[in-house]
This record gives structure tokens, C-alpha cells and sequence, in this order.
């Protein structure tokens, strides 16, 4: 009779990441998932290096974690031929097209999708094809983000809320279905309010929400400037911090992350290196 692998997980010294092993894709119970889910939600960002499955089991797995939620990317360039559930994130050519979404470029921090109603809970990224050189992903901790916070800072976050546009990305070009607003003054644009700190909807513990961009955000009730001040000071805070978690990608690496805790970047890469990901968002719910 085969024994079935024990899953465990070593938290990296960041404190930010765990691998988890022994999982096997093929074949796993529900107390399996349970284990997995479990260690999602202690981390915020778990890891299975080299797992090399496939598309389908990749949309399976990350079923058991959500309701999907379909990207923006995926309604233009990042969608997948036969997954609908997969955002291709690509800087491959083919037809003179890009055959995914987000090209080469450098990605600063963010949380996923800050700007919806409902922000997704997490995101399960695998690799597929990797540069050489380059194309890493960070991931830091906004529960330590917020527990961090000097005195006059968390007094100053306290009870306030957040404002984002949801008009234009963060390149400048208009989101899909928007049109130019008539005002200059960004609070007057369609965006949405968020807490400046969120409670987990699982976990019950307190993060600070700072979306994926000071520009075009705006701390609701204040001054302008102060707002633009205090932002700064919180962004300063946030990512300077020690405990981040660098993923240098091998193809079949599977990074989940937890988007309600959580803050990643990505750094660019040469243009004619290959850096291929497929990506399963999972639902959210509303921050509060």
C-alpha cells in the first residue's frame, strides 16, 4: 500500500513566503486543500517550486479557492485559447501580436485590481517559460505594514478611508469602458472608497490597504495635500521594509498569494527573453 505524502511548509526568513511540499496535483483530498488553504492564509504568500502541471489542473486546483474572477488583461490581450479562467501574462509575439498581457516592463507595487468593488481574495501564478536574467516577482506583508506603523502614523490611518480612480491605469492610458473625464480634479472621476486599513475576511486580522498607487488616491475627508503627504509617508513605510520575499522563477514554479495581505511587484526583463505565466484569480470580498 502506497504511504501518501505528508504536505509541510518551511517559511522562507522573510517571513513574508512558505514552500509547501508534498502536495501532489494528481491526486488530493479535501483535507488536502483544507491543509494548503490553511497555509495560504498563515503565510499570505505560499510556494510549490517545480510543480510543472497543466493547464487543466492548474484551473482545478485553484477552484477549490474561489469563484474566478476574469482579469482586465484578459479581456484585451491576456487571454487564454482554451482556459477562460487563465490570464496569459506574455511578452511573446506571434502574428505580429502580443500573444499576453504586460509585455517586459517593470511592475511596481500593488495589490491585484485595488480600483473593483470587490477585490479579488488571491492569485495562483505559474510559470511556464522563464528569462535567464530578470522578471522577478517581490512580495512583502501588509498585515506587517500596518502592526509596524509608528504611533502617530496608525493614529493618523485610524477609521479614515481611501479613495481610487478607476478612469486610468497606471501607465495613463483609459481602463476598458471608461471615458476622459471632464473635471481635472481626479477625486470629482468615477472611482471607488475603500478602508485605508482592512479587516481579512478570513482571518479577522488588520492590513493596510494602499492599492497600487499613491497618484490618483486620496485619503477621503482631508486636505489634498496633507493627504498626498500622509500617503507618501505610508508608501515610504510600507516598502522599505526588510521582510520581502524575492521569487526567482523556474519553470513549473506555482506562487499563490493572498491579495487581502499582501503587495508584489515585478522587475523587467530584457525584451528578447521569454517570460511566460498563466494566472487564476480567485473572488473577494468587499474590503471592510
Amino acid at each position: 500500500m502506497l504511504v501518501k505524502n505528508q504536505i509541510t511548509s518551511i517559511q522562507h526568513a522573510s517571513n513574508v513566503c512558505a514552500d509547501v511540499e508534498g502536495f501532489d496535483f494528481e491526486n488530493y483530498t479535501a483535507q488536502d486543500i483544507a491543509k494548503v488553504r490553511a497555509l495560504w492564509l498563515q503565510h499570505g504568500v505560499i510556494r510549490f517550486r517545480r510543480a510543472n502541471i497543466t493547464d487543466a489542473q492548474q484551473v482545478a486546483f485553484s477552484a477549490h479557492f474561489g469563484e474566478f474572477v476574469i482579469h482586465p488583461k484578459q479581456l484585451q490581450e491576456g487571454g487564454h485559447p482554451t482556459h477562460p479562467e487563465i490570464l496569459v501574462i506574455s511578452n511573446a509575439m506571434k502574428d505580429g501580436k502580443p500573444s499576453g498581457a504586460m509585455g517586459n516592463s517593470e511592475a511596481t507595487w500593488h495589490t491585484d485590481t485595488w480600483f473593483y468593488e470587490k477585490p479579488p481574495a488571491g492569485a495562483i501564478l505559474r510559470a511556464i517559460e522563464v528569462p535567464e536574467s530578470g522578471g522577478d516577482t517581490y512580495f512583502l506583508s501588509t498585515y506587517s505594514a500596518y502592526e509596524t506603523l509608528p504611533r502617530h502614523l496608525e493614529q493618523a490611518v485610524a477609521g479614515r478611508q481611501i479613495f481610487f480612480q478607476n478612469v486610468y491605469d497606471k501607465t495613463g492610458k483609459l481602463r476598458l469602458g471608461q471615458t476622459e473625464p471632464c473635471s481635472e480634479d481626479f477625486r470629482e472621476w468615477k472611482g471607488i472608497v475603500h478602508p485605508l486599513v482592512r479587516s481579512h475576511g478570513e482571518t479577522g486580522r488588520k492590513a493596510l490597504y494602499l492599492g497600487g498607487t499613491s497618484q490618483g488616491a486620496w485619503i477621503v475627508g482631508m486636505p489634498l495635500d496633507e493627504s498626498t503627504d500622509l500617503l507618501a509617508q505610508l508608501w515610504d513605510h510600507t516598502t522599505s521594509t526588510d521582510e520581502v520575499f524575492v521569487q526567482q522563477w523556474n519553470v513549473g514554479d506555482i506562487m499563490m498569494w493572498d491579495n487581502r495581505c499582501t503587495m508584489h511587484r515585478r522587475d523587467s526583463f530584457d525584451p528578447q527573453s521569454i517570460r511566460i505565466m498563466h494566472r487564476t484569480t480567485t473572488a473577494g470580498e468587499r474590503p471592510v
